[in-house]
């Protein structure tokens, strides 16, 4: 059995993120969305997100009396050598970093186990790229979004500020609930490639539920056809690729309750029944739902991305500020200044 984008109807709603949001609810959404974001992405949360991801480079700034506890990696020897006193090196860090969020609203990411709208994939989807946009902004960076779902809904061009970060809310809020098509990975991603024309940070936000993405010819020219994956492996190579893969649990189980409709929710009027009462039929959906998560992953990160599992029911920015903590210490480990 293949797992699919199918959605539960039996006793699952659609749940989309914003299914009916009045204009007036959109802006107290984005008020009560940017609050939150910003109480939670406090200095640690910033602080890693700067460390992780550290921009253009460093540049030497000044020597200063060493005092203990500083590192000894960064004595100055000419300084030392010069008055007979030992000397540290100061860096600067030049960020000049422009950050892209590509945000999924496609219409599997209105799947919600929970049954409330904030549970939904793309509500978290849409908190995790507020908590990067405020880290990123707080640290003094470009940002930009792309919305898509079979193909890029939504641009706004990078920009730093406050006003900035507005901009991007009412597009995460307003985008889900008037899109659901299906999901066009690649198309996606040959628009952002065009845009992103020097090395940025991407961070794509996703359930990547497109089966001829992964399915079709290789992108590195390993196998005959074309292959929809040569964008997404151009932005890997040039790039900082993030690919946070959001997974509801309940999307890898089926729940003993008799006949179940099921509907995919990126194919209007395709839908069909399932015996869930069979224990054979609820493992075989499970195992091939843990199968396909595994390959997809795999592929992922195979291509050049950095992968960051981010389940429903678990709290976006615990598991963003431990993502962001462990690409701190390989990164620090890769440049630390001579």
């Amino acid at each position: 059995m293949r797992a699919s984008g199918a959605t539960l109807l039996a006793d699952v709603g659609t749940g989309r993120p914003d299914d009916g949001l009045r204009t007036g609810e959109l802006a107290r959404a984005a008020r009560l969305l940017a609050v939150r974001s910003r109480r939670e992405a406090g200095g640690a949360f910033v602080g890693g997100y700067r460390s992780a991801f550290r921009g253009a480079g460093i540049e030497f700034e000044e020597s200063r009396p060493y005092v203990p506890g500083d590192d000894v990696r960064f004595l100055d020897a000419n300084v030392m050598a010069r008055t007979g006193h030992p000397y540290v090196k100061r860096f600067r860090e030049e960020r000049d970093q422009t950050v892209h969020l590509v945000v999924d609203v496609s219409g599997s990411m209105a799947f919600g186990s929970s049954g409330h709208p904030s549970s939904t994939k793309g509500s978290v989807a849409a908190r995790v790229a507020a908590l990067v946009a405020v880290a990123a902004l707080r640290a003094g960076d470009r940002v930009g979004l792309h919305t898509f779902d079979e193909r890029v809904r939504e641009e706004l061009p990078p920009a730093r500020g406050g006003a900035q970060l507005w901009q991007v809310l009412d597009r995460l809020l307003a985008a889900p609930g008037e899109l659901g098509g299906p999901t066009g990975l690649a198309a996606s991603f040959a628009r952002v490639r065009a845009s992103a024309r020097r090395r940025s940070l991407v961070f794509v936000v996703s359930d990547f539920r497109d089966e001829g993405f992964f399915e079709a010819g290789d992108a590195r020219g390993q196998r005959p056809g074309p292959s929809p994956r040569v964008d997404w492996v151009a932005l890997a190579r040039h790039h900082d690729l993030v690919a946070v893969l959001v997974h509801d649990p309940r999307e890898d189980r089926l729940p003993r309750a008799g006949t179940l409709r099921l509907a995919d929710p990126e194919r209007p009027g395709r839908r069909f029944f399932l015996r869930t009462n069979r224990a054979v039929v609820r493992d075989r959906y499970r195992a091939a739902s843990e199968v396909r998560r595994r390959a997809v992953i795999r592929r992922l990160r195979g291509d050049g991305a950095s992968v960051l599992l981010l389940r429903t029911d678990r709290d976006p920015l615990q598991v963003l500020f431990r993502f962001f903590t462990a690409r701190a210490g390989e990164t620090s480990a890769r440049r630390s200044p001579r």
